[in-house]
């Protein structure tokens, strides 16, 4: 399947941006939250350290990786996501603090040197692609030796992707094969109990559709400090099904 003609920012503007500032429950995105703790969480320390975020869109994850002290440099095909990213980096009051700049370019020709960088990030991005091995080597190729790749993206439930934008959604097996071609140590996770997205997603036909479900979530996740899409599952029985991968990889 070709890849599709990415029009959201067009249509939805700087929405990663506006559901994780947002602190309202009904605007609030824990489980994109969620996504973000989890690839801050498996870098480890960055303070000083240099992270590509490839496929920043408008910004998010590559301002918090930022408050971490990374010194970070985003990059995306769309224009308008990088001039997004630009201004809402710029929009924050501690904006001048932060090591963060943001640079349109293609995820299959990245225009950085080789070994530049300590960790690569890309969060729901290869799913987009119809050369994610490409992607995959030049993220290899930017990474200096020892340092460490972390990417997310949905785990594939059905027979043809859940999303229009979606070229290819991936079976864990099936992108830990493709990651070891690039990477000498491979680990896939799987994140987000579907438990948890069943309760988020869904919406109550008898209130007018209303997401109270979501709205819960959101409120554990403000509130109480206690997003369940980063409840870690140990040891997974087969009724356990997760909606979310994350692939942690080492040069």
């Amino acid at each position: 399947m070709p890849e599709v003609d990415f029009d959201k920012y067009k249509k939805r503007g700087s929405m990663h941006w506006q559901e994780m500032t947002s602190r309202s429950i009904r605007k609030f995105n824990s489980y994109q939250q969620a996504r973000y703790d989890w690839i801050i969480k498996e870098l480890g320390n960055i303070k000083g350290k240099r992270v590509l975020d490839i496929g920043c869109g408008d910004g998010a994850l590559s301002y918090l990786l930022a408050k971490e002290g990374a010194v970070v440099v985003g990059i995306d095909n769309e224009a308008l996501g990088i001039q997004f990213a630009q201004e809402n980096v710029k929009s924050e009051s501690d904006s001048s603090k932060l090591d963060c700049e943001f640079v349109q370019a293609s995820a299959y020709e990245l225009p950085m040197k080789d070994e530049s960088f300590d960790a690569v990030v890309s969060s729901e991005l290869i799913e987009h692609l119809d050369k994610p091995g490409q992607m995959l080597a030049e993220a290899k190729r930017v990474l200096k030796p020892g340092g460490k790749a972390v990417i997310t993206t949905p785990h594939r439930l059905t027979e043809t992707p859940g999303d229009i934008y979606h070229v290819h959604e991936f079976f864990p097996i099936e992108l830990q094969d493709l990651s070891k071609k690039y990477f000498s140590e491979v680990e896939v996770k799987l994140t987000h109990h579907v438990f948890w997205y069943g309760l988020f997603t869904y919406a109550f036909r008898r209130f007018k559709n209303r997401q109270f479900g979501m709205w819960f979530v959101n409120a554990l996740t403000l509130w109480f400090k206690k997003n369940p899409f980063l409840i870690e599952y140990p040891k997974p029985t087969k009724r356990d099904i997760f909606t979310q991968l994350i692939v942690i990889s080492k040069k």
